[in-house]
């Protein structure tokens, strides 16, 4: 039983019971009587993150610091909700002062690295990651961030993968490793990797077998077969169905794809297999799926408030997005390939260009989603960001697994491109199938267009040939409830 008389007690034995309101209460009517203190205002700032008061968690552990200047970890806990709440410059400050206090950790230089990736600032952004690796080597995200920013300052894979080899191989590192290997275009060294670690451990094999799929699918097949049960079972059940459609074993698909698509009909990545079963099938319910006419369709958005003329906004908002790209080559884990994409949200840019943009998307989102049966207009963003694709720059075939719907936005395309050097082209799916499916719908882009689709939907980029760069925006779309 808590203390009576301790304020914290009780708030502790609330919440152990998972009754934050009433802990919440505790404190504040503590605080309220005069028994105030660091102690009672960090503990009570974390209850109400926990309650989604982040407003009111950033103002007590102001409160708390204020009150202890030499608690280093109130410090860092104030530094992690101003990261949350937008205020980098505040959380780099709390941060610094958290690490002299002694909290000298992987989260501090966790932190740090994050708040610099965002704000472009790569050197420092390195060296953070570098910091946290060296304190903690076996930390998939230390390892995962460090290990991207590498490779996509330098394109450089064997300094892009220096500390990953060096750190004690777990599943997590591995698997970050493999991951690293397809983003730099070698897909044999992604599966031989896999496949040899699956080979003393089988924990591994639904990653050797994803990692396999297209190079050799019957030992992929093999590899689902011998995998421990209860390992990555999500991951198993798509690569069971993407291994039968592989191998051309049709009807399995078919079968296994319904029955995980009713255990989960809101995975779009379940409804994007489903789509080619019932395609390589026959089956008509295809075309309800990828049904072009209706749900997919073309807008070109009006100059927001502020331009004369569209050409006028696009010419500012590429200059906006050129500033931002910077020199980084493509990310690890994403469709790009030759380009760079953005490395935060489009909304936390302050440039006003980039910030007209959602408003001159409104009206064409709003407008579809009358159009395909959802006029309640209520939606959200779950992600936007912008890609910049370099001469052979491309998509590979993929989908949004987020969304409710996915976009492209042209913003700059290259002049005097040959036949459909460029489009956007929907059908094509990622993982192979026999026979093989190609792309049966295609849009070629033109500045100031927006395309709009379901997440579910196989989609990527025709590779093109030209000096100049090809630049685009993009979001994933959500309903709110």
């Amino acid at each position: 039983m808590p203390d009576t008389a301790d304020p914290l007690s009780i708030a502790r034995f609330l919440l152990d019971r998972g009754r934050s309101s009433e802990a919440r209460d505790v404190l504040a009517q503590a605080i309220a009587g005069g028994r105030d203190g660091a102690p009672l205002r960090s503990l009570l700032g974390l209850i109400l993150h926990q309650l989604g008061d982040l407003t009111g968690c950033e103002r007590e552990l102001r409160h708390a610091v204020r009150l202890a200047p030499d608690d280093g970890a109130a410090q860092f806990a104030l530094a992690a909700i101003c990261h949350r709440l937008g205020d980098e410059a505040g959380a780099e400050a709390a941060t610094r002062r958290a690490i002299a206090l002694g909290m000298d950790d992987i989260h501090s230089y966790q932190l740090l690295g994050r708040i610099f990736n965002k704000q472009g600032r790569f050197d420092e952004a390195e060296s953070a990651w570098r910091n946290a690796v060296r304190r903690a080597p076996a930390s998939p995200q230390a390892q995962r961030e460090l290990a991207q920013l590498v490779w996509m300052r330098t394109g450089d894979l064997g300094q892009a993968r220096a500390e990953l080899d060096a750190a004690p191989q777990t599943h997590e590192i591995v698997a970050i490793t493999v991951r690293l290997l397809q983003a730099a275009g070698e897909e044999e060294a992604a599966y031989a990797l896999a496949a040899a670690r699956a080979d003393r451990d089988p924990a591994l094999n639904v990653l050797a077998a994803r990692a396999g799929l297209r190079i050799d699918p019957r030992d992929a097949d093999r590899r689902l077969s011998a995998a421990p049960p209860g390992v990555s079972p999500d991951a198993r059940a798509k690569g069971e169905i993407e291994v039968d459609l592989a191998l051309g074993r049709i009807e399995q698909a078919v079968r296994r794809s319904e029955a995980l698509h009713a255990a989960r009909p809101g995975d779009q990545h379940v409804t994007a297999l489903l789509a080619m079963a019932w395609r390589l099938a026959g089956d008509p319910r295809y075309k309800t799926l990828y049904d072009y006419d209706r749900l997919v369709k073309t807008y070109r958005i009006d100059p927001p408030e502020g331009w004369s003329s569209l050409d006028d906004y696009l010419g500012d908002l590429g200059q906006a997005l050129d500033k931002i790209h910077g020199p980084l080559t493509h990310p690890v884990g994403q469709s790009l390939r030759h380009g760079s994409q953005t490395m935060r949200g489009l909304a936390d840019y302050p440039d006003k260009a980039i910030g007209a943009l959602f408003r001159a998307i409104d009206s064409p989102i709003r407008r579809h989603l009358a159009a395909i049966g959802a006029p309640d207009q209520n939606y959200g963003f779950s992600g936007a960001w912008s890609v910049r694709l370099n001469s052979g720059g491309f998509h590979i075939n993929h989908i949004h697994p987020e969304g409710l719907l996915s976009s492209a936005f042209y913003v700059r395309t290259p002049k005097s491109l040959q036949g459909f050097e460029g489009a956007l082209k929907f059908g094509e799916p990622g993982p192979p199938t026999a026979p093989p499916l190609r792309e049966d719908h295609r849009i070629k882009p033109e500045p100031g267009m927006l395309v709009l689709f379901p997440s579910y939907m196989w989609h990527g980029t025709v590779p093109f040939s030209s000096e100049e760069k090809r630049l685009s925006c993009a979001f994933d779309i959500v309903r709110r409830t």
